[in-house]
């Protein structure tokens, strides 16, 4: 009941009790004291006769006397009207309700500053507090008109947005510069963009190191449980973890750490395990993580390795472009200082390329979110995720293990999707619990589908409907009987059909600990200020720099600087790490030579009778030594140079076989019968002495 109604309901309940009391007035004037003037005036004439009369002898103690007597029955008649009228009916079945304007109001949804749901007849809703947020809406339901940016221009903090469709910076960008905060996007694929490079957030302490290369390495190479290949999936990404922990010590890729890097490790053109076997020797002081991960691989059997190897390749694809390449050569965003001071990223790659391009999307938003929770810092800048399009980032898995305490860190999600089927596609439906439990504030805005449909009625709650019925019986004698009954039911405050046809300018928002809000959507193009800082943003669009290609560079494990460097290599890694130990040294009179096995180069010479020649290279195990290594480029040469020399050889070999296959009159090529073999090695019994020849 409002408090409108209650207070007409007092009003009334007033009036009874004046009424009340002056017809006591009268009686008792009458009953006590034999006059029953007042009565008859009250009646017939003047209702406000009794009221005069005291106010007139108000020091007379007799009508003193009378009136405390009248106002007994007038309190009592007055509190019994009342406790009929306001007595809260019991609803057994539910009492779910909309919130009205009063309750609004108490809840402060009317304030000036927040996060922005909709609208409440000409009011703007607004929460501000840390729970996240859940859209659910499908296409052309208002999700972007009445949500993305109006929030993406109001925020006041640092802020990552998912802009598919690069719509949201156009409408944002400039309004949110105007306002101090600096603006970034993240556009691989694109000729503009700002650029990140996942290699550079990887922390150099020990044990962290290792845990955010296998971060990275389980985002690019997603390992499938339930597959098949999911043992060659979970080696690949060992393999890839391995790679990129050389690619981040090794001081041959001083200035070159990125993914890039890694993809032209594993498309050198020559055979892997050769290669990191190379490495391996060529390089002793790698860390033990990057040891270990490289011997794994060389355990591999060929067809193993070949496995891995095509898992690897498959899921590094996006980085053989040369534009994300490009992208994500450096980084020129400051992502760890966005809890100090307003930093803006958007994240708009093409829409025709988010098939490649998610890995890379998804690594970037869980990687963001480590970095900002390192630290825990209640006074920070909050930080708000408006995840855009959530289905298409596919599954993140730091998100939903986060989701329930990141709040505390001060950053606030906005997970935005279509219906609750795409996550249930992704994530699964004990998930999608999970999800919807953490997220304090869910928008509904629309309904296309029964799953979500259902939901909604479900999360309304239910509320009790009375209804009355009569029947009528004829009794004896012909009297007639009627007999009411009421009865209740329970109903859904707004079924799944009513959410399905809600119209299209209604929303719902369902709120933790509150009831629900039925209000109208909000179109930040007929809505001031929403409409003029749009305007604003569309006309100073920010410059976004021109992407950079940097020349092509081999990779230095096939140069023949790195043949010749030997074991001399000058510390100048950005992430050092102590070397190892020596398990053997070697004295001053001993000369160790270690082999390794021959890298096939691309376009390996092969003879006309099939026969392919493999060099096995001999590489030194000090820098003393460095003139006994063979630079890769001069590989072909020796081939060229061995079977020259063998060629003679060769050539003698076919001339004797020559002569023999003539001097025994058989070719090699006919095959002899078992009569010609016995024939060739039984010998005769009459020869050998025991049968005799009998001459007739």
């Amino acid at each position: 009941m409002s408090k409108g109604y209650k207070a007409v309901y007092l009003i009334f309940c007033a009036g009874i009790a004046f009424l009340v009391w002056t017809l006591a007035y009268g009686v008792v004037l009458g009953v006590i004291y034999k006059d029953s003037r007042i009565l008859n005036i009250t009646i017939t004439e003047n209702p406000f006769a009794p009221l005069q009369q005291v106010w007139a002898y108000a020091s007379n103690p007799t009508l003193q006397r009378v009136t405390i007597a009248a106002l007994l029955p007038a309190i009592a008649s007055a509190v019994f009207a009342g406790y009929l009228g306001l007595r809260a009916h019991e609803n057994p079945l539910g009492d779910a309700a909309f919130q009205d304007v009063m309750g609004l109001r108490r809840g402060k949804w009317f304030r000036k500053k927040g996060h922005i749901f909709g609208r409440f007849g000409r009011n703007v809703l607004r929460a501000a507090d840390s729970r996240h947020h859940l859209i659910i809406g499908p296409t052309r339901s208002g999700k972007g008109a009445g949500y993305v940016i109006p929030n993406a221009l109001m925020h006041e903090g640092s802020m990552i947005v998912s802009d598919l469709k690069g719509e949201i910076f156009k409408a944002t960008a400039g309004y949110r510069k105007k306002n101090g905060s600096q603006v970034f996007l993240f556009a691989p694929g694109s000729e503009t963009t700002n650029r990140y490079n996942p290699l550079d957030f990887v922390r150099p302490e020990r044990g962290n190191r290792t845990t955010d290369i296998q971060n990275i390495a389980s985002i690019l190479v997603p390992e499938n449980l339930g597959s098949e290949n999911s043992v060659w999936q979970g080696l690949a990404q060992q393999v890839v973890a391995g790679i990129i922990s050389y690619v981040l010590e090794s001081p041959y890729y001083h200035g070159r750490r990125n993914l890039g890097e890694v993809v032209s490790f594993v498309n050198s053109g020559v055979d892997l395990q050769a290669q990191i076997k190379f490495i391996k020797e060529k390089e002793q002081n790698l860390s033990k993580y990057t040891v270990e991960s490289f011997n794994a691989f060389l355990a591999l059997s060929e067809r193993a390795a070949a496995s891995a190897l095509l898992d690897i390749q498959n899921a590094l694809r996006p980085f053989r472009n040369e534009r994300i390449v490009a992208a994500t050569e450096v980084t020129d965003m400051d992502i760890a200082a966005m809890k100090r001071r307003p930093i803006s990223i958007y994240l708009a790659p093409n829409i025709t390329d988010i098939t490649i391009l998610r890995p890379l999307l998804t690594l970037f938003v869980q990687q963001v979110m480590n970095i900002l929770t390192l630290e825990h810092d209640p006074n920070s800048l909050p930080v708000y995720f408006l995840l855009d399009e959530f289905r298409q980032l596919k599954k993140m898995d730091e998100i939903m293990t986060k989701l329930p305490y990141v709040a505390g860190y001060n950053i606030k999600l906005a997970i935005i999707i279509q219906d609750l089927k795409n996550l249930d596609e992704i994530y699964g439906e004990t998930s999608r619990h999970s999800l919807l439990g953490n997220c304090g504030y869910q928008l509904v805005l629309g309904a296309n589908d029964q799953a979500t449909a259902e939901y909604a009625s479900r999360a309304l709650g239910k509320r009790t409907i009375r209804y009355k019925s009569e029947s009528r019986t004829i009794e004896i004698l012909g009297l007639p009987r009627r007999t009411k009954v009421e009865q209740i039911r329970e109903r859904d405050l707004m079924m799944p059909q009513e959410v399905r046809q809600m119209p299209e300018n209604k929303m719902i928002l369902l709120v933790e600990g509150q009831r629900p809000i039925y209000g109208d959507k909000l179109r930040f193009f007929n809505t001031q200020p929403f409409k003029a800082a749009e305007a604003y943003s569309q006309s100073h669009v920010p410059d976004v720099p021109t992407i950079e290609y940097l020349p092509h560079r081999p990779v230095p494990a096939l140069t023949t600087e790195y043949a010749n460097d030997g074991q001399q290599v000058v510390e100048q890694t950005i992430l050092p790490l102590p070397s190892r130990s020596q398990m053997h040294e070697e004295t001053p009179h001993q000369a160790v030579e270690t082999y390794s096995p021959s890298i096939p180069a691309a376009g390996v010479t092969k003879q006309a009778n099939n026969r392919t020649v493999n060099l096995i290279v001999k590489f030194p195990s000090t820098g003393k030594d460095k003139k006994s290594a063979i630079p890769p480029a001069n590989i072909d040469y020796r081939i060229e140079e061995v079977e020259a020399k063998l060629k003679p050889s060769a050539e003698r070999l076919l001339k004797a076989v020559n002569e023999k296959v003539e001097a025994t009159s058989t070719s090699l090529r006919k095959r002899k019968s078992y009569l010609d073999i016995f024939n060739a090695t039984v010998p005769d019994a009459e020869n050998i002495g025991l049968m005799t020849k009998v001459t007739l």
